[in-house]
């Protein structure tokens, strides 16, 4: 069964999802149909429980919202009481093997820009008509964060970081880089094919493939790869994150070179 009836009688449509993520994806629409009701217009899963490519313990499910604007602030957010309420629910449901449920909300007419890339989304409720990316929006995109790629400050901001200990901080600092790498790793990509959606359409480990013959960021790429693999599958220790830290900044600082060998 990859169809349910939501409580408003159309079906939540996981058959387009990643069959791990599917049955965790039906619960958390579930969630988001009750506490959105009718102001809900269109639900769309994306990312790795679409494309594939699940590194267990790391990857998210990532949901978008795209609601009536009625219902929202005037910064567009969710009123915090509706968000306590509708947090409660998702609280109950495990999102293993996946990292966490990752959800982001708009009004309609609203989203993250350029959109989203076929291939790599599924609408799992509502209206279908979301705006979709190019290549060339894409590619776009990866010129303009590009320009911004600092490794010395994010450098600095993680040795200042490395003097707390505590909790689960070390562990918290290695996903917070991997948000940063592995976009840049498909930023790099984009620029070397040229053709943005063919490269965002592939799974990490296939951009690796990908970069892994380039003499400026091909090893460091494989690198970093192989320690955030070990850090993931070898249950967090002090040294796997130490070891995926080093590796992700070494990329970053590849990358720099990369861009500037361009110019």
């Amino acid at each position: 069964m990859t169809k349910q009836q939501s409580a408003g009688g159309q079906p939540i449509d996981v058959a387009g999802v990643q069959p791990v993520a599917q049955e965790i994806i039906r619960a958390v629409a579930q969630v988001y149909l009750a506490h959105l009701g009718p102001a809900l217009v269109t639900l769309v899963a994306h990312g790795s429980a679409v494309k594939g490519g699940l590194i267990v313990g790391s990857s998210d499910v990532d949901l978008v919202a795209f609601v009536e604007a009625t219902i929202l602030t005037p910064s567009d957010e969710l009123p915090l009481g509706r968000a306590l309420s509708l947090h409660r629910d998702l609280a109950r449901i495990d999102p293993s093997p996946f990292r966490y449920l990752s959800g982001h909300l708009y009004p309609v007419g609203g989203g993250p820009g350029p959109g989203f890339i076929p291939g790599t989304y599924h609408v799992l409720w509502g209206s279908r008509d979301v705006l979709v990316a190019t290549s060339d929006e894409l590619l776009a995109a990866a010129r303009a964060s590009l320009r911004t790629l600092d490794p010395v400050a994010m450098s600095a901001q993680l040795s200042n970081a490395l003097l707390d200990h505590g909790e689960d901080r070390l562990f918290n600092r290695v996903r917070l880089l991997a948000t940063k790498v592995w976009p840049v790793m498909y930023h790099v990509a984009c620029l070397c094919t040229a053709d943005g959606v063919a490269v965002w359409q592939q799974r990490k480990a296939e951009i690796v493939t990908l970069l892994s013959e380039d003499p400026l960021v091909g090893c460091t790429a494989t690198r970093w790869k192989d320690a955030v693999t070990r850090h993931y599958l070898g249950g967090e220790t002090v040294d796997t994150a130490l070891d995926a830290i080093r590796a992700g900044v070494a990329f970053l600082e590849a990358a720099a070179a990369w861009i500037a060998h361009r110019a």
